[in-house]
Protein backbone atom coordinates (compact mmCIF):
# COMPACT_ATOMS: atom_id res chain seq x y z
CA UNK A 1 0.00 0.00 0.00
CA UNK A 2 1.55 3.27 -0.66
CA UNK A 3 1.05 5.53 2.30
CA UNK A 4 1.72 9.03 3.28
CA UNK A 5 2.08 9.84 7.17
CA UNK A 6 2.85 13.34 8.61
CA UNK A 7 4.35 12.70 11.98
CA UNK A 8 5.88 15.41 14.56
CA UNK A 9 9.64 16.09 13.84
CA UNK A 10 10.09 14.91 17.23
CA UNK A 11 9.67 11.30 16.32
CA UNK A 12 6.06 11.07 17.98
CA UNK A 13 4.65 7.91 16.91
CA UNK A 14 0.73 9.71 16.80
CA UNK A 15 0.87 10.79 13.21
CA UNK A 16 -0.68 14.40 12.23
CA UNK A 17 -2.17 13.09 8.90
CA UNK A 18 -2.59 9.67 7.88
CA UNK A 19 -3.47 8.92 3.99
CA UNK A 20 -3.84 6.02 1.06
CA UNK A 21 -4.98 8.51 -1.56
CA UNK A 22 -3.29 9.04 -4.39
CA UNK A 23 -4.78 12.77 -4.81
CA UNK A 24 -4.48 13.59 -1.39
CA UNK A 25 -0.48 12.10 -1.32
CA UNK A 26 0.17 14.34 -4.39
CA UNK A 27 -2.08 17.31 -2.81
CA UNK A 28 -0.04 17.45 0.35
CA UNK A 29 3.54 17.31 -0.93
CA UNK A 30 2.54 19.32 -3.70
CA UNK A 31 1.96 22.06 -0.95
CA UNK A 32 5.50 21.68 0.02
CA UNK A 33 6.99 21.62 -3.10
CA UNK A 34 7.22 17.74 -3.51
CA UNK A 35 6.44 15.67 -6.36
CA UNK A 36 4.18 12.23 -6.72
CA UNK A 37 2.43 10.85 -9.39
CA UNK A 38 1.11 7.33 -10.49
CA UNK A 39 2.46 5.71 -13.68
CA UNK A 40 0.84 2.44 -15.26
CA UNK A 41 2.67 -0.73 -14.21
CA UNK A 42 3.80 -2.17 -17.08
CA UNK A 43 4.70 -6.72 -17.25
CA UNK A 44 8.54 -7.00 -16.78
CA UNK A 45 9.87 -10.49 -18.29
CA UNK A 46 10.88 -13.14 -15.49
CA UNK A 47 14.60 -12.44 -15.38
CA UNK A 48 14.44 -8.78 -16.05
CA UNK A 49 17.52 -6.76 -16.56
CA UNK A 50 18.09 -3.37 -16.24
CA UNK A 51 17.40 -2.58 -20.11
CA UNK A 52 14.19 -4.03 -19.35
CA UNK A 53 13.39 -1.45 -17.07
CA UNK A 54 14.72 1.22 -19.18
CA UNK A 55 12.63 -0.32 -21.98
CA UNK A 56 9.56 -0.20 -20.51
CA UNK A 57 9.39 3.57 -19.21
CA UNK A 58 11.05 4.91 -21.47
CA UNK A 59 8.36 6.80 -22.84
CA UNK A 60 6.98 8.15 -19.31
CA UNK A 61 10.56 8.61 -18.67
CA UNK A 62 11.29 11.02 -21.69
CA UNK A 63 7.96 12.68 -20.92
CA UNK A 64 9.07 13.44 -17.38
CA UNK A 65 12.77 14.52 -18.71
CA UNK A 66 11.33 17.18 -21.02
CA UNK A 67 8.94 18.41 -18.99
CA UNK A 68 11.08 18.52 -15.44
CA UNK A 69 14.78 19.09 -17.25
CA UNK A 70 15.84 16.13 -15.54
CA UNK A 71 18.13 13.94 -18.13
CA UNK A 72 19.68 11.39 -16.01
CA UNK A 73 17.99 8.00 -16.04
CA UNK A 74 19.04 5.01 -14.34
CA UNK A 75 17.89 1.63 -12.95
CA UNK A 76 18.59 1.27 -9.06
CA UNK A 77 18.24 -2.47 -8.58
CA UNK A 78 18.50 -4.50 -5.15
CA UNK A 79 17.54 -7.93 -4.40
CA UNK A 80 18.37 -10.80 -2.14
CA UNK A 81 21.27 -12.74 -3.31
CA UNK A 82 21.51 -16.02 -1.67
CA UNK A 83 24.95 -16.82 -3.62
CA UNK A 84 26.60 -13.78 -2.61
CA UNK A 85 27.77 -14.79 1.06
CA UNK A 86 28.56 -10.68 1.68
CA UNK A 87 25.25 -9.24 0.53
CA UNK A 88 22.84 -9.58 3.75
CA UNK A 89 26.02 -7.18 5.41
CA UNK A 90 26.18 -5.10 2.06
CA UNK A 91 22.41 -4.17 2.00
CA UNK A 92 22.28 -3.76 5.78
CA UNK A 93 25.27 -1.03 5.28
CA UNK A 94 23.76 0.34 2.57
CA UNK A 95 20.20 0.76 4.71
CA UNK A 96 21.94 2.10 7.29
CA UNK A 97 23.58 4.95 5.01
CA UNK A 98 20.64 6.29 3.74
CA UNK A 99 18.34 6.38 6.93
CA UNK A 100 20.50 9.58 7.73
CA UNK A 101 19.67 12.98 6.96
CA UNK A 102 21.26 14.12 3.67
CA UNK A 103 20.64 16.53 0.96
CA UNK A 104 21.41 16.77 -3.11
CA UNK A 105 22.23 19.44 -5.17
CA UNK A 106 18.93 18.87 -7.76
CA UNK A 107 16.12 17.71 -7.67
CA UNK A 108 15.80 13.44 -7.08
CA UNK A 109 13.29 11.69 -8.24
CA UNK A 110 12.59 7.76 -7.84
CA UNK A 111 10.03 5.81 -9.82
CA UNK A 112 9.40 2.02 -8.81
CA UNK A 113 8.53 -0.48 -10.95
CA UNK A 114 8.84 -3.20 -8.41
CA UNK A 115 9.08 -3.33 -4.81
CA UNK A 116 8.91 -0.57 -2.11
CA UNK A 117 10.95 2.14 -0.12
CA UNK A 118 10.26 4.71 2.21
CA UNK A 119 11.35 8.41 2.03
CA UNK A 120 11.19 10.90 4.85
CA UNK A 121 11.15 14.36 3.83
CA UNK A 122 11.63 17.74 6.20
CA UNK A 123 9.45 19.66 3.48
CA UNK A 124 7.56 21.78 6.24
CA UNK A 125 10.71 22.73 8.10
CA UNK A 126 11.36 21.66 11.68
CA UNK A 127 8.25 20.81 12.76
CA UNK A 128 7.13 17.72 10.68
CA UNK A 129 8.80 14.85 8.47
CA UNK A 130 6.40 13.85 5.80
CA UNK A 131 6.99 9.55 5.24
CA UNK A 132 5.99 8.09 2.28
CA UNK A 133 5.99 4.60 1.46
CA UNK A 134 6.11 4.26 -2.07
CA UNK A 135 5.04 1.33 -3.84
CA UNK A 136 5.54 -0.05 -7.52
CA UNK A 137 3.78 2.12 -10.15
CA UNK A 138 4.22 5.78 -7.87
CA UNK A 139 6.82 8.22 -8.55
CA UNK A 140 8.17 10.34 -5.87
CA UNK A 141 10.41 13.94 -6.33
CA UNK A 142 12.14 15.31 -3.89
CA UNK A 143 13.11 19.19 -4.17
CA UNK A 144 17.27 20.20 -4.22
CA UNK A 145 18.22 21.39 -1.08
CA UNK A 146 15.18 19.34 0.79
CA UNK A 147 16.11 17.39 3.93
CA UNK A 148 15.50 14.00 4.11
CA UNK A 149 16.53 9.82 4.30
CA UNK A 150 15.60 6.82 2.42
CA UNK A 151 14.14 3.38 3.97
CA UNK A 152 14.95 0.87 1.29
CA UNK A 153 13.70 -1.88 3.90
CA UNK A 154 15.82 -4.71 6.02
CA UNK A 155 15.59 -6.63 2.99
CA UNK A 156 15.94 -4.45 0.00
CA UNK A 157 14.22 -6.01 -2.67
CA UNK A 158 13.07 -3.25 -5.45
CA UNK A 159 14.09 -1.73 -8.98
CA UNK A 160 13.31 1.81 -9.90
CA UNK A 161 14.13 4.50 -12.12
CA UNK A 162 16.40 7.14 -10.55
CA UNK A 163 16.21 10.31 -12.61
CA UNK A 164 18.08 13.61 -11.55
CA UNK A 165 20.29 16.17 -13.75
CA UNK A 166 23.68 14.95 -13.81
CA UNK A 167 25.50 12.09 -12.61
CA UNK A 168 27.87 14.30 -10.32
CA UNK A 169 24.36 15.89 -8.87
CA UNK A 170 23.57 12.74 -6.98
CA UNK A 171 26.19 13.22 -4.01
CA UNK A 172 24.72 13.27 -1.16
CA UNK A 173 25.66 15.93 1.47
CA UNK A 174 24.90 14.60 5.23
CA UNK A 175 23.67 17.21 7.61
CA UNK A 176 24.72 15.33 10.69
CA UNK A 177 21.75 15.85 12.47
CA UNK A 178 20.49 12.54 14.41
CA UNK A 179 16.93 13.00 13.58
CA UNK A 180 16.31 9.65 12.11
CA UNK A 181 17.25 7.83 14.65
CA UNK A 182 13.99 9.24 16.29
CA UNK A 183 11.80 7.55 13.68
CA UNK A 184 10.64 4.03 13.13
CA UNK A 185 11.61 2.11 10.00
CA UNK A 186 9.51 1.38 7.20
CA UNK A 187 8.14 -2.13 8.19
CA UNK A 188 6.70 -0.56 11.57
CA UNK A 189 5.26 2.24 9.98
CA UNK A 190 3.30 -0.21 7.70
CA UNK A 191 2.41 -2.68 10.59
CA UNK A 192 1.19 0.18 12.62
CA UNK A 193 -0.81 1.72 9.90
CA UNK A 194 -2.51 -1.86 9.31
Amino acid sequence: MTLLQVLPATGEAKPLLTTQDPDRIAAELGAHGARFERWPLKDLPAGFGDEDVLASYRAEADRFSAETGLGHVEVVRMAPDDSDPQWATEARASRDRYFNEHTHRSDEVWFFAQGRCGFYLRLAGDDTVHVLIAEPGDLVCTPKGVRHWFDMGATPDFAALHIYVAETDWDEAFTGDPIASRFPHMEELLTAAR
